[in-house]
C-alpha cells in the first residue's frame, strides 16, 4: 500500500500536497474558506458534514493525495497551500458522482473547477498540461488535428480538412483567464 502523501501519478502529475502533522497558523489562510464559500457552486462547501460519502464513490479516489471529504475539510480549514498543491484539484474526472450521492448537495465538482482556476491563478499547474495549453495557444486544438498524415487520412475516408480555428479568439481567452502569464513564466523557467 502506498504512503499517505506519496505521489502514485506520472511525471506529469508531480504536483502533490504536503501532509504534515501538525499545522501552524501560518499554514492558514483565514479568508480561504470564505472567499470559495462566495463563489458561484462554492457556497455549498459549508454544507459538508464530513460523512466521507463523497470519497466512497470516488472513481479516481486511488490515485489522489486527498479524498474528497478531505478536501472539503482542507478547505473549510483555510488550507489554501495543502489543497491548491493537490494533485486531487488536476486528477478528478469530474464524474460528479461525489456531488450525485453527497447527502447534504455539496457541489464538489464546482469547488474544483473554482481550484483549479485558483491553482492557475497561482501558477500551480502540473508539468502535462504546459505543451498542451501551448498548443491551444498556438493551433487552437488541445491536440494536433492537421498535418500531411492527417491530412491525408481525412481525404482518403471524404471527411472534408479541418476548419482552421479562430486564434484570435482564442488568445484573447487565453489573456482574460490569465494563461498567457503562466506559460510566459513557464517558458521563462525553461530558458534559466
Amino acid at each position: 500500500m502506498e504512503e499517505e502523501g506519496e505521489t502514485i501519478m506520472n511525471e506529469s502529475f508531480r504536483i502533490r500536497a504536503e501532509m504534515k502533522e501538525l499545522y501552524t497558523l501560518d499554514d492558514i489562510d483565514l479568508n480561504f474558506r470564505r472567499m470559495l464559500s462566495e463563489k458561484v457552486g462554492g457556497e455549498s462547501l459549508l454544507n459538508c458534514i464530513q460523512c466521507g460519502i463523497c470519497s466512497s464513490g470516488c472513481t479516481v479516489s486511488e490515485y489522489v493525495d486527498m479524498q474528497p471529504h478531505r478536501m472539503i475539510a482542507s478547505c473549510l480549514l483555510g488550507l489554501k497551500n495543502l489543497v491548491l498543491k493537490s494533485n486531487a484539484v488536476w486528477i478528478c474526472s469530474l464524474c460528479n458522482k461525489c456531488t450525485e450521492r453527497c447527502p447534504k448537495h455539496v457541489e464538489y465538482s464546482f469547488l474544483l473547477a473554482i481550484l483549479r482556476n485558483l491553482s492557475v491563478e497561482q501558477g500551480i499547474i502540473p508539468e502535462g498540461y504546459i505543451p498542451i495549453l501551448r498548443n491551444i495557444n498556438n493551433t487552437g486544438f488541445a491536440i494536433p488535428l492537421s498535418g500531411a498524415s492527417v491530412d491525408r487520412r481525412r481525404e482518403k475516408m471524404g471527411i472534408p480538412a479541418m476548419p482552421s480555428p479562430n486564434t484570435e479568439q482564442i488568445k484573447k481567452l487565453i489573456q482574460l483567464t490569465g494563461i498567457d502569464n503562466l506559460l510566459e513564466t513557464e517558458e521563462k523557467k525553461e530558458d534559466e
